[in-house]
């Protein structure tokens, strides 16, 4: 039995919208010019205080100041200006019917991501949801990534369901690809999202894959291997 944790934002719905516009809305109301929009993609994928830091040589206080006035937008509109990618739902139907464990690790906060996938219908197909969780300091991808692995061992070694074999992450920034290695998975880039293919490369992702059911052929083959 093998298991698949995917990333929500770039990877499973296509969440650029509603990021944009509360981004845009944050800035606004900070009084300050809205970066372009090759920058405004980086925002995508990261925590995006770390963002506010990085692309915008914020101080933390600045960040997080920022990231109150992006939530203000986001988590009551921007949340659900969102689209599931096309194929996607096919794909999460292959996998649960092919001896397959399906699991969510992203950055967005736990709660936000399950009302994502609770509103488009998805929850249904995942064993396990983890998102951010700041107050329990789970914010960066590597550390949501081994909170989502540790609870899919626990589902998995209750002694009456198959054990995991072979573990698999689906995403579509280097910061997936990176935890993917640091957490023993396979690193499976895909280059729909937000994310170049020459980032998730140099990520050292083992797969990437152009459509959701180049997904399902990559880690096909590779159980076969």
């Amino acid at each position: 039995m093998i298991c698949v944790l995917f990333d929500l934002d770039g990877t499973l719905t296509d969440s650029a919208e509603g990021i944009y516009k509360s981004l845009e809305y944050a800035f606004e109301k900070k009084g300050i010019p809205t970066p372009d929009a090759d920058t405004l993609r980086l925002f995508i994928g990261p925590p995006i205080i770390d963002s506010m830091q990085e692309q915008c040589g914020m101080t933390l206080a600045e960040a997080e100041e920022m990231y109150g006035f992006f939530k203000e937008r986001y988590d009551t509109i921007g949340k659900f200006e969102n689209k599931v990618y096309e194929d996607v739902e096919r794909m999460l139907v292959t996998l649960r019917q092919t001896n397959t464990y399906v699991a969510v690790a992203t950055a967005k906060p736990q709660h936000l991501a399950e009302q994502v996938l609770e509103h488009f219908g998805l929850t249904k197909y995942f064993e396990v949801i983890k998102g951010a969780d700041q107050a329990k300091g789970i914010v960066h991808k590597p550390q949501i990534l081994a909170e989502a692995v540790r609870a899919m061992k626990e589902f998995s070694d209750d002694g009456t369901k198959k054990r995991i074999t072979g573990w698999y992450m689906v995403g579509d920034r280097k910061y997936d690809m990176v935890a993917a290695k640091e957490l023993g998975c396979k690193a499976v880039g895909v280059a729909y999202g937000y994310g170049s293919r020459e980032e998730l490369e140099a990520a050292g992702a083992d797969y990437i894959c152009d459509t959701p059911s180049d997904v399902v052929l990559n880690i096909a083959v590779d159980t076969l291997l």
